[in-house]
C-alpha cells in the first residue's frame, strides 16, 4: 500500500481547530455553529461531555497521525468529526485515506474541507488542491489476459513489448486494446480507467475458421503398363574375410606390442651392459616388433575396407538388352559373388612388412 509521506500534514500547528474566538470562548470552539455560507441553518450545540470526548479524539488522531500510524488516526478523526464536524477534523481524515492509498475517500474528505477553508488553513487549502489534481491524473492499473495466452496487446496502437497475461499502467480515460493470436480471429476492446483504479480485463480469442476446401474434379486414371518385373536383388557380400583380416589385425597388434615391450627391456639391458650380443637382440626384437605392427596395420584397412565396402545396384535401363548383350552378362545360375584373399609377408635384413591382394 502507498503511503505516502507526512509532507501533506506540512503547515499543521496543533489545536487548530480553533476560530476567532476571545480567550473565554475558545474552551467551547467544538460548539459553535458552522461558518457563514456552509449550513442554513446552526444546529444545536453536543453536550459539554461529547465535546470533551471529541477534543480527546482529535488531539489523540493528532499523535497517532504523526508517528505514522494512519489507521488509527483516521478512527481518532472520524469519532470526533461525528461528534462535531469541522474542516479541520475532514482535513485529517483526507490525508490519512491518502496515505492508506485509499484514493477515492481520500478525494471525499478533501472536497469536504475544501468547500470551508478556514483562513488560517489557506495555505493547506492550496497544498490539498494540487494534491487532488494529481490523484485524478494518477493512472489505472489493467490485468489483461487472453485465452489462449501468450497473445500479442496492441494499446491505443501501440504494441506491447510482453504477450498476456501482462499488467499495465493507463491514464484515465478510454483505450483502444487489440488481442492477436496465431490462427485466431483478432479481438478488440474498449476500456474505461479511472484514475488510482485496478481492474482485470481477460479476452477469449476464436479460432479462424477452416478455409472452404475446392471441389475435386473427377479425374479418369489413364491406362498404365504392367510394371516390368524387377530384377532379384543381389546376395549380400560375405563378411567372413573383413572378420578374418580384422582377427589377423588384432593378432599382430598384440605380437608387435610383445616384441615391442621385450625390445625396451633389451634397451634397457644394453644401457646397464652394453654388449654386442644385447644389441643384437634389440634389433632384431625391434624388427619383429615394426613388422607386427606393419602386418596389423595393413589387415586393419583391409578389415575396414571389407567392412565398408557396399554391393552396388545393378544398373537399370528403360530399354531391353539386345540378345548379344543379355549372353555375355549371363552368370550360371548357380554362380555367387566371392572374394579372395591373399597376404604374404616381407621380411629382409632392415625392412620388415607385408603384401596382400584381395579379388572381388
Amino acid at each position: 500500500m502507498d503511503k505516502r509521506p507526512n509532507r501533506w500534514a506540512r503547515g499543521v500547528v496543533t489545536g487548530a481547530i480553533v476560530c476567532t474566538l476571545t480567550a473565554a470562548q475558545s474552551p467551547l470552539a467544538w460548539a459553535l455553529p458552522p461558518a457563514a455560507g456552509v449550513g442554513a441553518s446552526a444546529s444545536p450545540a453536543p453536550p459539554k461531555a461529547d465535546l470533551n470526548a471529541a477534543k480527546k479524539q482529535y488531539a489523540d488522531g493528532e499523535k497517532k497521525f504523526k508517528a505514522g500510524d494512519f489507521a488509527g488516526a483516521l478512527a481518532d478523526f472520524k469519532g470526533a468529526n461525528e461528534i462535531k464536524s469541522t474542516p479541520q477534523a475532514e482535513r485529517y481524515i483526507g490525508l490519512c485515506e491518502d496515505n492508506l492509498g485509499h484514493y477515492q475517500a481520500a478525494l471525499d474528505g478533501y472536497d469536504k474541507f475544501l468547500a470551508h477553508v478556514p483562513d488560517k488553513l489557506a495555505s493547506q487549502g492550496d497544498d490539498l488542491r494540487k494534491r487532488s489534481a494529481e490523484i485524478k491524473a494518477m493512472p489505472g492499473k489493467v490485468h489483461i489476459e487472453s485465452t489462449p495466452p501468450g497473445a500479442s496487446v496492441t494499446i491505443d496502437e501501440k504494441a506491447q513489448a510482453t504477450p498476456t497475461p501482462l499488467d499495465v499502467d493507463l491514464p484515465p480515460g478510454t483505450h483502444a486494446l487489440k488481442l492477436a493470436a496465431p490462427g485466431h480471429v483478432l479481438s478488440t476492446k474498449s476500456v474505461d480507467v479511472a484514475y488510482a483504479s485496478t481492474q482485470t480485463v481477460t479476452a477469449e480469442l476464436e479460432p479462424q475458421p477452416a478455409a472452404p476446401s475446392p471441389p475435386v474434379a473427377a479425374v479418369v486414371p489413364a491406362a498404365t503398363p504392367a510394371p516390368a518385373t524387377p530384377p532379384p536383388p543381389p546376395e549380400p557380400r560375405s563378411k567372413v574375410p573383413a572378420i578374418v583380416t580384422g582377427g589377423l589385425a588384432v593378432a599382430a597388434a598384440g605380437l608387435g606390442t610383445v616384441f615391442g615391450i621385450i625390445a625396451l627391456g633389451d634397451k634397457s639391458d644394453f644401457n646397464k651392459n652394453p654388449t654386442s650380443s644385447t644389441a643384437d637382440s634389440g634389433d632384431t626384437h625391434a624388427l619383429i616388433a615394426d613388422m607386427a605392427f606393419g602386418v596389423a596395420l595393413t589387415f586393419g584397412v583391409t578389415s575396414a575396407v571389407l567392412f565398408l565396402t557396399k554391393d552396388e545396384p545393378p544398373p537399370t535401363t528403360s530399354s531391353a538388352p539386345s540378345p548379344r548383350t543379355a549372353a555375355s552378362n549371363a552368370k550360371p545360375a548357380d554362380a555367387k559373388s566371392s572374394v579372395t584373399f591373399a597376404a604374404a609377408p616381407i621380411v629382409g635384413p632392415h625392412v620388415g612388412g607385408a603384401g596382400f591382394s584381395v579379388r572381388f
